[in-house]
């Protein structure tokens, strides 16, 4: 039984190693490692650039790497210019809920939500992008003339943005 175990063990070995060769695996490795979403001791090379196929991507976390499909959703919620249109309902329905900014949510391939989530918010090496939680939603509002006029001066007054004197205002007000 034991010697069973590890032969199967050394046939899936050999499997990944041949298939760590194909160029869907490389591509995608070599841009979640540049940006720093995966790391790995293997020889990959950064691709920061690369324009992923979603299909591909899920190619490789199902027959690779695991962690792929894990670091996905939140990949494509970082780095949305860098995949080609997403067509997995899956996938969809998870990005749906993260944009939402839903506590729970569709699990994706196994994957529970919560464990999706976690990749959201990871400080990467390239300190351009903004994680989930400090970008901003865009809100609009129709005020009086007089009022943006006033609120364009009051944040000239606190040398700030009319967004950040707004929201020092909210959080300078009474807890609801």
């Amino acid at each position: 039984m034991k010697k069973d175990l590890i032969k199967k063990i050394i046939a899936r070995a050999e499997t990944t190693k041949k298939l760590r060769l194909d160029i869907r695996y490389k591509n995608t490795m070599g841009f979640l490692v540049a940006k720093g979403l995966l790391y790995t001791n293997q020889n990959i090379t950064p691709l920061p650039n690369a324009r992923l196929k979603i299909k591909d991507v899920i190619w490789a976390g199902e027959q690779i790497e695991p962690r792929i499909l894990e670091v996905l959703p939140a990949a494509i919620c970082r780095f949305t210019k860098h995949f080609e249109k997403n067509e997995d309902k899956e996938l969809l329905a998870v990005i749906a809920a993260i944009k939402k900014r839903q506590e729970d949510g569709p699990d994706f391939r196994g994957i529970p939500y919560k464990k999706l989530t976690t990749w959201l918010n990871l400080n990467l090496k390239d300190k351009r992008t903004k994680t989930v939680n400090e970008k901003r939603i865009p809100k609009n509002f129709r005020l009086k003339p007089e009022t943006t006029i006033k609120l364009r001066k009051l944040a000239e007054i606190n040398k700030t943005t009319e967004t950040d004197f707004l929201e020092m205002l909210i959080y300078k007000s009474v807890n609801p």
